[in-house]
């Protein structure tokens, strides 16, 4: 699956489709012009000679590539803009792109068609001609249907070079990420693997820390991880294996990626070459298991739209309401156990799992910092925080939109802004601590809580969370 959407997001596996498919549809179009030459009348409008079929032929074939490679040339110059404007990491979007895609595609399998039909139309005797009269006019089908795409892939490239364009197509890559990963709505019953949930016991702790240590034979960003694969592992052995890292970290070589619990002896050489084969490590992050990839794209690109070199505030808000939307659906999701059990109830894999907290502090976080100075963001920030407010589900996910809503307020009042605008943004916050209140009755906790505690006095969980910021 890693490969497929490796592949997906690419400029050449699809033209590569496209042009086999180009050679397979010359292969069979000449087939059927052999097999039915003799046995049917042509129309006069299907006949052509071989001087007007070599011609068209080479006309088409020339002209495709020739197209292609301007469609290449603009693409390239797209990117460009795309990347100085609103940062390389939107590049992976741009990148998968269907349109594009299937555009350059077209025409080089129309240019490899006409190419190999251009070959059989040939003398092959005194009295033998052999004209594909069929092939001939699909040649000119295609070719005009390129013709057609070509004006649909300028009128796109003109739409997505637009900035909302671009953040909703990583608004959506977000929104599949996060049913991907979390699949399950709140009140879902648990499945199988689930039903024997318990925190880990003094014993069960001491012995992970004591544990096997198994280090990465590569360095990169951790794309995957076969979680299947590892608890199956487990099972075959009788193991218990925990993973310190999770799709989105970076891994060192020789840096611990598991550690491993066994009650018997094992060869630990085979042992670290199958965990290590259980993770997928790559250059770059990828939205497949990691849901902060697509979070700190849009971030990114608020952030780069808040900068005094860019100053575009109305795509930092159209990042917000995209990036608040998602946090309102993930809101709404079940998060996975930390500790994985079998079927026998028996303890196999304990991972580090992604919290709610972690990527309000990715989605946040930066865009706040810089969002001081702005009013107007300032404002479509607490918009936010109040859509997320609408669908919480539990007292730390209420104290979690509070957090980030204290912080913003605090970074108003500390700037020279009028009177006028801070009242609306105190206005905002009133509404939404009311908003939030009958969370923060329903279970008060013994200790304070992040919004009662000053902002250098972050809990323990918020400043693990704040690693989530940049990745």
């Amino acid at each position: 699956m890693n490969l497929w959407n490796r592949a997906q997001h690419s400029l050449w596996f699809v033209p590569i489709l496209c042009t086999f498919g180009g050679v397979v549809g010359a292969i069979l179009m000449l087939w059927i012009d052999s097999t039915m030459k003799q046995s049917w009348d042509r129309p006069f409008w299907l006949e052509t000679t071989i001087d007007g079929a070599q011609t068209v032929l080479s006309t088409i074939a020339g002209g495709m590539i020739t197209v292609a490679g301007v469609v290449l040339s603009m693409e390239m110059v797209t990117l460009s803009i795309t990347s100085s404007q609103f940062g390389s990491r939107v590049l992976r979007s741009r990148l998968g792109d269907r349109t594009t895609q299937w555009t350059i595609g077209m025409f080089l399998g129309t240019a490899v068609y006409s190419l190999l039909v251009l070959k059989m139309v040939r003398k092959l005797g005194e009295d033998q001609l052999f004209v594909p009269h069929l092939s001939v006019m699909a040649a000119i089908i295609f070719a005009l249907t390129s013709l057609v795409v070509l004006l649909y892939f300028i009128h796109h490239v003109a739409m997505i070079a637009q900035a909302p364009e671009i953040v909703a197509t990583l608004s959506s890559d977000l929104n599949r990420s996060i049913e991907r990963i979390f699949p399950e709505m709140v009140g879902d019953g648990l499945v199988d693997s689930e039903k024997y949930q318990r925190d880990l016991t003094d014993a069960e702790t001491q012995s992970l820390q004591d544990g096997i240590r198994i280090t990465a034979k590569s360095e990169g960003y951790v794309q995957g991880i076969e979680a299947d694969q590892l608890l199956s592992l487990a099972k075959k052995h009788d193991l218990i294996v925990e993973l310190p890292k999770r799709p989105g970290d970076f891994l060192s070589r020789g840096e611990t990626m598991a550690r491993v619990v066994a009650k018997g002896d094992l060869d630990c050489d085979k042992l670290g070459s199958l965990i290590n084969e259980a993770f997928i490590i790559g250059n770059n992050r990828t939205p497949w298991q990691d849901v902060n990839c697509a979070v700190h794209e849009l971030a990114q690109m608020a952030v780069r739209a808040l900068s005094p070199g860019i100053n575009d505030p109305y795509t930092a808000v159209n990042c917000i309401d995209r990036l608040s939307s998602a946090l309102a659906q993930l809101a709404q999701r079940r998060m996975p156990s930390a500790n994985r059990f079998d079927e026998e109830g028996n303890l196999r894999l304990v991972v580090d799992r992604q919290t709610f907290t972690g990527v309000m502090h990715a989605a946040f976080d930066q865009i706040r910092c810089y969002a001081i100075g702005s009013v107007a963001v300032s404002q479509r920030l607490m918009e936010g925080y109040h859509r997320i407010a609408d669908v919480v589900e539990e007292r730390s996910q209420a104290d979690d939109v509070l957090y980030q809503a204290r912080l913003t307020i605090e970074g108003m009042q500390e700037q020279a802004h009028h009177p006028a605008d801070l009242k609306v943004i105190r206005d905002q916050y009133q509404r939404l601590t009311e908003q939030l209140q009958h969370w923060l009755d329903s279970q008060p906790k013994q200790e304070k809580t992040s919004n009662e505690e000053s902002i250098e006095e972050e809990s323990e969980e918020e400043g693990e969370a704040s690693g989530e910021v940049i990745g």
